[in-house]
């Protein structure tokens, strides 16, 4: 068989139109009720908080309940990205998970597998995740963590033809704890020569015009909710105005990952940014204008897919997991998921069209 390119198999089905990826996150509690009965016989009630022995006899439905809407859903869909999370609690869960690859790869070989992994660590440690995600399942992407710093991806770039996704501006509420800490970025660049690895000078160009754009709608922001600060609150936001030196931390990830993905050209890297965040499409996408954008928190999180669609560019795949996989809790749980692939994608063909 030939090596599987990421990089191609993703940007071939967008050049069909396709930019849906399904995340196959099969949560325990909300799968059919109806298949412990069809598939097994009737199994006991089992309580919210299983423990492991009771989770790994579930887990034997898996592959019955997700082989089916892989074959519904596979004309409509740019990607797959299993959850590892929901598989790595028991050895069943784990063989599941790599029957799900190998059917997939067999069966529809055009379909990229992204695993969602968010491993990060040094040295060793992270050659063994290496070793897990590209030699054991065979995924064709994973998703990373940047908070060690470029040095412990040099085993992922090993594996040449693999992608590199890049946890940018994830979706959940308090990402903003850390994620939208403002970094001044002139003291950064004074940081980053002394340690041996500053800016270039496009980078720091760049820098500069994301910086005033994001200092231009902090103070906005700041004047749009005067209205409900209270005086110890607005004299803090007089005091200390905004400064066009600054800029967020995931502001400062997809700039230099883009960067990086310029020197690693056999990589193909991209950012999770997610729909929850619709501001934040413009500058990572001015910082990174040729990453490849995996963007969740579309369906019930609640992202917005018009402003995700005008602000991402091209380069995107859009996820949705739970609104799929668990459209239906009957027999018609398949077609039910199919239909919504197939909503998903015509509002999608539909949006672009407008645009």
């Amino acid at each position: 068989m030939a090596e599987r390119n990421f990089g191609e198999l993703i940007s071939n089905n967008q050049s069909d139109g396709k930019l849906v990826c399904v995340g196959y996150d099969p949560d325990l509690d909300k799968l059919p009720p109806y298949m412990f009965t069809h598939v097994r016989g009737t199994l006991p009630d089992l309580p919210h908080q299983l423990d492991y022995s009771a989770r790994s006899q579930r887990t034997c439905v898996f592959h019955d309940f997700l082989r089916p809407i892989i074959d519904a859903t596979h004309p409509y869909v740019c990607t797959i990205k299993p959850n590892i999370a929901f598989y790595e609690h028991s050895e069943e869960g784990e063989s599941t998970l790599n029957s799900i690859i190998l059917y997939t790869n067999k069966e529809y070989p055009h379909i990229p597998i992204i695993g969602d992994v968010k491993r990060a660590d040094i040295g060793n440690t992270n050659k063994g995740y290496a070793e897990m995600a590209f030699d054991r399942y065979g995924f064709d992407a994973i998703t990373v963590n940047p908070y060690f710093g470029h040095d412990t991806y040099d085993p992922f770039l090993r594996y040449p033809g693999k992608g590199l996704i890049v946890l940018c501006k994830t979706t959940n509420p308090g990402a903003a704890l850390y994620q939208d800490a403002p970094v001044d970025f002139y003291q950064y660049q004074r940081e980053q020569i002394l340690k041996g690895s500053p800016m270039t000078d496009d980078e720091m160009d760049l820098a500069q015009v994301a910086a005033k754009q994001h200092y231009s709608d902090t103070l906005l922001e700041a004047l749009d909710k005067e209205s409900k600060l209270t005086e110890k609150q607005r004299r803090f936001l007089e005091k200390h105005r905004p400064s066009n030196r600054l800029l967020p931390i995931y502001q400062i990830v997809a700039l230099r990952t883009a960067t990086l993905a310029a020197k690693h050209p056999d990589t193909t890297f991209g950012l999770v940014v997610g729909a929850t965040h619709p501001k934040a499409f413009k500058p990572v996408r001015l910082l990174a204008p040729n990453l490849l954008f995996l963007i969740p928190g579309i369906g019930k999180q609640g992202g917005d897919l018009e402003s995700t669609l005008k602000f991402a560019g091209d380069n995107i795949v859009i996820n949705s997991s739970s609104g799929i996989i668990f459209a239906s809790s009957g027999p018609d749980f398949a077609e039910a998921a199919k239909r919504e692939v197939i909503k998903l994608d015509n509002q999608i063909r539909h949006l672009k069209q407008a645009a």
